[in-house]
């Protein structure tokens, strides 16, 4: 995995062949534009069509059941297809909305039984008025000077109808009073009925439309290549006669274009980007750990110059995840949800991609966890096969501590030497190199004093590559050009303000202990539910193995929801934040490829 190179394209041509040549750079697919004026290529205001449309696919895509496409894209019109499936989806929603008002009211009425009102001159002027009441509050019915009839009685409720002519004071009973419609129970459940009937027709509409997504899918690809086709032309620079165009393009597709510019009557150059050009960043991702640049992607972009990352981060990601997750049973419930998820993961290279990742941080947790001899929190004791396998200690502190301190000034010294190596033709390459070896011999320092090398290297090597370190730092960590006296101080006062960081590698070093704190946390927490699960268990055998078993469930998958989420948060901080800090100076931009989207 890498950045891929690429090179600046100059096309100058006539204006009367602008969009001609622009039309076939969009089919060829590989250049990314460079705006050379300074209009806006934004639609809005324009939108209303194409995201009626783009609403009216998301509308049929996630329809349950789809009927067969049809592939031909003139079998229909694409407005009227949006029309019907915008009024598919305005009547089934408010036919849901009148089922579940119904099914509401059938539900409060259902209590009272069947109620058919007579018109009122048959009862004198008198009205029914419907009162809810709670056990607890039933003496209030001896007190009511209204006629009243008690009609239902549930385990909580008595159902109470007062006649009166008038509405009753508010006060009269410590209830509000319900209102029960006009229409009887089996005038609702039959209109529930006929509404679940036309529902059913609307959805059969709905499948039925599904057969159009194709054409749809590539109605709307077909205006986006003509929005982005004409964003292309305004951005492009030209006068009456002639325009020009310019953007960037890999090294590897240059072929294609020079194959299509030739026969063109147009004139074009590429030539490598110069020092003062900002070029797109293009990754190369592999598939098996592209995951790892896609993950990283989601919070920064490495520039063009600098280097891509992806590889190293699919495995410390990894690492730090399965180290927070410390748990061998949860890891691989985590590998069982990617697996029963792989259908949706597998419909886009990213997603094929994250799906490896999330495979690989799994199989690594369920390594670690085997290691640590944590299987739901519990230990699988001293005798067995899984307890000679589990050799590393999580409650050694002392051990853990080291562990994760190694992992962090390793992580942090290959972030510094991948920056000297892509500098390497500079002596600022000498610079991150130089923290290298002070954070290496930082560690073979704190290594000795802690007993775990010899005296050696806390009295002699530790400090020696210390001291080297930090001449390299103070020396070349400045690149300003040395013209007069005032430079030589400037250059002296750069190199200790970058010698005063030494503080902050030694904080960012200090942060890879929350590999060992969230590792522990979690497997503590994972051993107190089950010492919960068990007191309860053993202090009601009848009653305790309910109730055992929901302290486990529910405690079980509290504690997987926040390893998960502590494992993806923390371990890519730590590659984002302390990694990038070190590894990455500055942050790139996306390649966005000119190209059509239609079929």
């Amino acid at each position: 995995m890498s950045i891929k190179k690429l090179k600046k394209i100059t096309v100058y041509g006539l204006a009367s062949e602008k969009e001609t040549i622009l039309s076939g750079l969009q089919e060829t697919g590989c250049v990314h534009l460079i705006p050379l004026t300074d209009t806006q290529t934004s639609m809005e205001g324009q939108l209303t069509e194409p995201q009626a449309a783009k609403e009216a696919l998301g509308w049929l895509n996630s329809c349950p059941v789809k009927r067969r496409e049809i592939h031909r894209k003139d079998a229909a019109d694409a407005d009227e297809i949006v029309r019907l499936v915008q009024d598919n989806k305005t009547r089934h929603r408010d036919t849901s909305d009148h089922r579940d008002d119904l099914t509401t009211r059938i539900q409060s009425v259902r209590p009272w039984g069947e109620i058919n009102f007579v018109p009122l001159e048959q009862m004198d002027g008198m009205r029914l008025w419907f009162y809810v009441l709670p056990y607890q509050d039933a003496s209030a019915l001896e007190e009511l000077e209204l006629p009243s009839q008690v009609i239902h009685r549930d385990q909580k409720n008595i159902y109470v109808v007062l006649l009166s002519r008038e509405e009753p004071a508010v006060d009269i009973l410590p209830v509000k009073r319900s209102h029960v419609g006009e229409h009887p129970l089996s005038t609702l459940e039959r209109m529930l009925e006929e509404t679940e009937v036309e529902l059913e027709d609307i959805q059969g509409e709905r499948e039925a439309l599904t057969r159009w997504t194709y054409v749809l899918d590539q109605a709307i690809a077909r205006r986006e290549d003509r929005k982005a086709l004409d964003d292309a032309q305004r951005i492009a620079l030209d006068d009456d006669q002639f325009f020009l165009i310019s953007g960037w393009v890999p090294v590897d597709e240059e072929a294609r274009v020079r194959a299509f510019i030739e026969p063109m009557p147009a004139a074009m150059t590429l030539e490598d980007p110069a020092e003062d050009d900002t070029p797109p960043t293009l990754l190369e991702k592999s598939d098996s750990t592209g995951g790892g640049a896609d993950a990283m992607g989601f919070f920064q972009m490495p520039s063009y110059r600098a280097w891509d990352p992806g590889n190293l981060v699919f495995y410390s990601f990894s690492l730090f995840f399965a180290m927070i997750m410390s748990d061998a049973m949860y890891s691989a419930i985590l590998g069982g949800i990617i697996f029963m998820c792989r259908g949706k993961l597998k419909q886009s290279e990213a997603g094929s991609r994250l799906m490896n990742l999330g495979y690989f941080m799994a199989a690594l947790g369920i390594i670690w966890g085997v290691f640590i001899g944590s299987y739901f929190g519990a230990s699988p004791g001293e005798g067995g096969l899984l307890g000679k396998i589990a050799f590393i200690n999580l409650n050694d502190y002392g051990a853990m501590m080291k562990l994760s301190i190694v992992i962090g000034v390793g992580h942090l010294m290959i972030a510094n030497i991948m920056t000297a190596w892509i500098n390497r033709d500079r002596s600022y390459a000498l610079a991150p190199l130089g923290w290298a070896v002070l954070a290496g011999g930082g560690l073979l320092m704190w290594l000795g004093y802690m007993g775990a090398l010899g005296a050696a290297f806390l009295d002699q090597i530790g400090p020696g590559l210390m001291i080297v370190g930090g001449v390299l730092i103070f020396l070349f960590t400045s690149t300003r050009p040395v013209k007069s006296a005032k430079d030589v101080v400037m250059r002296v006062l750069d190199g200790l303000n970058a010698i005063y960081n030494v503080t902050g590698i030694f904080g960012d070093v200090l942060s890879y202990m929350r590999l060992f704190a969230l590792g522990l946390s979690g497997a503590s927490l994972a051993m107190t539910f089950n010492s919960l699960a068990m007191d309860v268990l053993h202090s009601s055998p009848v009653t305790g193995v309910l109730f055992a078993g929901i302290i486990l469930l529910l405690g079980h998958l509290l504690n997987f929801a926040l390893c998960i989420m502590s494992g993806v948060v923390h371990g890519m901080r730590l590659n984002v934040i302390e990694f990038v800090k070190w590894g990455l100076s500055d942050e790139g931009y996306p390649f966005t490829a000119f190209s059509k989207q239609e079929d």
